[in-house]
Parts: C-alpha cells; structure tokens; sequence
C-alpha cells in the first residue's frame, strides 16, 4: 500500500482511498478512521460525556440500562448493545454474552474455562466470560478459528 500525503489549500481536510478492491486491509484502515472519527455519548451524574468507540472496554447491559466501561468512568449509554455492535463492531465491539460486548483491542489474554467457556483479561486486569454461544465468533475475529 502507497501513502501520500498532500497539502493545499483546502477548506477542509479530504481523506480519499482508492483500491483495486476492499480487502482486509482496506477494512482495517477505514475502521481505524471511523473509530478516530465517531463519538459514543454517555451519562453520568447529569453530564453528558462524549468518549471515542476505542477508549470503551466492554459494554454491557443490567436491568434494561446499558453501561460503558472506560479505564476510569462508567457511564450509562441510551443505545442497546445490538445498536453498538452494529455501529462499531468494525472498530472492536464484539459481542462475548448476551448482555456484554467487548472490546477486542484491549484483550489481553485468554484462559480456557470449563464448561466451554473462555475467560477473557483486559489490558486493566478486568476479567469477563465468553459464552459457548460466542466463542466462534471471538475466534473469527482474533484469527484463531481454523475456518
């Protein structure tokens, strides 16, 4: 892949990609962009607090309300977990139960559980469990399926 940069004097900044076709790593690339660029809103104590898709470490939802857990707040969010995996899968949400989503990029371990179960260890040192239902899923995304 070739990178120029060009500068002028445009009103605003232009990103443009051309590419034969939209192949994984072009896919990469926009979600880096999109992840840069989007803005989740979430809530807390009367403020609203605007925190980027890649700074979340999981979400996940409790008595009908949904939370986003960054390293240093909890903040209550107004989307559904469907809605966020749907907006920002591409940036790392990846559903692990049916009331969580975590974020792939802060994962920093694995650990195989009874049961068939997988034991996740964020970058912070949280710990969360991927049920049977979403284990090949996680293994898709973090390129351990044999598929």
């Amino acid at each position: 892949m070739k990178i120029r940069v060009e500068h002028g004097d445009n009103d605003e900044n232009e990103l443009v990609l051309r590419c034969r076709e939209l192949d994984d790593e072009m896919l990469e690339v926009l979600a880096v962009l999109r992840e840069r660029s989007a803005k989740l809103t979430g809530y807390k104590d009367g403020e609203t607090h605007l925190v980027q898709p890649g700074d979340v470490l999981f979400a996940e939802a409790v008595d009908g309300k949904t939370f986003l857990y960054t390293e240093d707040t909890v903040l209550e969010t107004h989307q559904s977990l469907f809605a966020l995996q749907e907006a920002y899968g591409e940036t790392g949400l990846l559903r692990i139960g049916k009331s969580q989503l975590c974020n792939l990029h802060h994962v920093a371990k694995l650990k195989s559980l009874p049961n068939s179960r997988i034991e996740i260890t964020l970058d912070n040192g949280e710990k969360l469990i991927v049920s049977r239902r979403y284990i090949q899923d996680l293994e898709e995304k973090l390129g351990m399926s044999d598929a």
